[in-house]
């Protein structure tokens, strides 16, 4: 199927890696060219992707993005919200004011910055795209601030959603599941701290949390950016203010 996105310009943050790398490939084998911004550098390459490398965090950057993006490509029509942290703990005690403050800042306010600047970027109209986490509507034991910056993303992508609607700009949240990436399969990943906490093993912990999905797996980063660009892509041109569920059955929903 042809997606009709040859020729379209993308940003995609937290993009060196998991879903965000996967996002940005997926959308160049489209043709569209990539800016992936994340702090990192890339751990591969792919044609029409380049990197800019900034830290979402910062206040300024997402202007600084946008704007890097308008010098180099003259346009801008998809933005997909990726860059995103989690840290998990014993319980909600146990997660301190700079760990709420640290994960809103990325989750959810770079997020909003990074709308700021690009809406007014896509006069031809665009496509937003916010990756969330089924934790938004299943709050995670340990991992309450993270769980919370989901939810409020959700709930601002159908907002702005309602809001630009009718001037050309659809806003779609994309909610993974259990998803094979460093954020769950790295050395710092919420598997490590999982065993880290209770004297265990990562990869038996990841297998174990895999062993209770209805798939009994985790999902791949490219099923996840497949969504992305069939979302962000005209065939989907009535689809805006939705969340479109990727977990392998995992939310139990009627």
């Amino acid at each position: 199927m042809d997606l009709h996105l040859s020729g379209k310009v993308a940003i995609v943050t937290g993009a060196s890696t998991g879903i965000g790398w996967a996002t940005a490939q997926a959308l160049a084998a489209e043709g569209v060219r990539v800016v992936g911004a994340s702090r990192r550098p890339f751990t591969g390459e792919a044609a029409l992707v380049s990197h800019f490398g900034i830290d979402l965090a910062d206040a300024g950057s997402a202007e600084r993005l946008v704007e890097h993006v308008m010098t180099l490509h003259k346009r801008l029509d998809i933005l997909v919200n990726n860059a995103g942290v989690c840290q998990t703990s014993k319980g909600f005690l146990d997660e301190d004011s700079s760990r709420w403050f640290d994960t809103m800042n990325l989750n959810l306010h770079a997020a909003v910055r990074t709308m700021q600047a690009a809406i007014p970027k896509m006069v031809e109209g665009g496509v937003i795209i916010n990756v969330t986490s089924v934790n938004s509507r299943m709050p995670a034991t340990g991992g309450a601030s993270y769980s919370a910056s989901k939810a409020a993303l959700l709930n601002l992508g159908k907002g702005v959603a309602s809001e630009y609607a009718s001037k050309g700009v659809r806003v779609v949240t994309v909610s993974p599941g259990l998803t094979a990436t460093p954020m769950w399969l790295g050395p710092e990943g919420i598997g490590s701290q999982i065993a880290t906490r209770t004297g265990g093993n990562a990869d038996e912990v990841a297998a174990a949390t895999a062993a209770r999905m209805p798939m009994a797996r985790f999902l791949l980063p490219d099923e996840i950016a497949n969504c992305i660009c069939f979302l962000a892509s005209p065939r989907a041109s009535a689809v805006t203010g939705s969340e479109v569920v990727v977990d392998g059955g995992l939310t139990p929903t009627l």
